[in-house]
């Protein structure tokens, strides 16, 4: 199969909105790449050796992958009317370039790999893709992670926000549920902060097979179980966390059958909400007797830790 390569060279200011436009058109992932140095560990003494792009400090060039299919010219022409639009919006695109590139699926495999670094979560949790060395400072615990053709490079934020709650929360111990696992990179950082047991579910046969090579790449088999399910269709029995990293529409059609799988006193993390769909989910949050706890923005994603009402 080949593929279309897109890339669009916008502004700092409107980075986060192109990789949405890059998601509505049906891209899996994203690379970003800008002047910004990786995340890295305090105690990297290599630090400084590490090589930055030669980029602008205010341009950012955003990259994905659409396979070269009959429709695939009207979605980067969609893209590059998005992409024009933004100005629209209030957000300065910056050079607003949309460069496209026809490669082979082979080439596409590796050719986001050398922009991908390790992301520093916090003192427990490092997310590293596998080709990368990397030293973790002390009490850090490695995921390695190679996303493959699924989404979850934990670089977008709707996944940097589930990250940092979930480092956060004291998961020692709990049976935890990830819905829509993607790369499985939520559920490897449940196991790797001390979940007793971790369930990882998507629709998507690729993503159930991504998965399923980075729990045995982390070790982890009997940890967690990875399996091929319509929302809740292949879960047994309730959980303690369960996480959702997927879009409003989604996590609105779940949030009926909820109650059956969250255990009393549980949390439920709802990701991936553009904030335009926001006010839909809050109403059916509330519908189906949840209250939201704590609510997470970056820019336009929208996170929210979800509990049962208090009767």
């Amino acid at each position: 199969m080949k593929w279309m390569e897109i890339t669009v060279v916008t502004s700092q200011e409107a980075k986060e909105a192109v990789a949405d436009i890059f998601y509505r058109a049906g891209a899996n992932g994203v690379v970003v790449e800008d002047a910004s140095p990786p995340l890295l560990a305090e105690d990297v003494e290599d630090y400084s050796l590490v090589t930055l792009p030669d980029i602008p400090l205010e341009e950012v060039r955003i990259t994905a992958y659409l396979p070269l299919l009959e429709g695939t010219f009207r979605q980067i022409e969609e893209i590059r009317l998005a992409v024009s639009a933004l100005p629209d919006f209030g957000l300065d695109p910056g050079r607003g370039e949309v460069l496209v590139a026809e490669i082979l699926e082979e080439d596409w495999a590796s050719a986001w790999k050398e922009f991908y670094q390790p992301i520093v979560v916090g003192p427990k949790l490092v997310i590293k893709p596998s080709w990368v060395e990397f030293t973790p400072a002390p009490g850090q615990n490695i995921v390695e992670l190679d996303p493959g053709m699924a989404f979850g490079t934990g670089s977008h934020a709707t996944t940097v926000m589930c990250l940092e709650f979930m480092h956060g929360r004291h998961l020692a111990g709990k049976r935890v549920l990830d819905l829509g696992c993607g790369s499985g990179i939520l559920a490897l950082a449940a196991a790797k902060l001390g979940a007793a047991e971790v369930v990882a579910l998507d629709y998507d046969p690729l993503a159930v097979k991504v998965a399923a090579e980075n729990v045995r790449l982390n070790q982890l088999e009997g940890h967690v179980a990875v399996a091929e399910s319509h929302l809740f269709t292949a879960a047994r029995g309730r959980y303690d966390f369960i996480v959702a990293n997927i879009i409003a529409r989604i996590i609105i059609e779940l949030l009926p059958s909820l109650g059956y799988y969250l255990a009393p006193g549980g949390m439920f993390l709802a990701s991936g909400i553009i904030r335009d769909k926001l006010d839909g989910v809050l109403h059916a949050i509330e519908t189906n007797g949840f209250l939201v706890q704590q609510s997470f923005e970056q820019g336009e994603w929208v996170t929210l830790a979800v509990v049962r009402k208090v009767d």
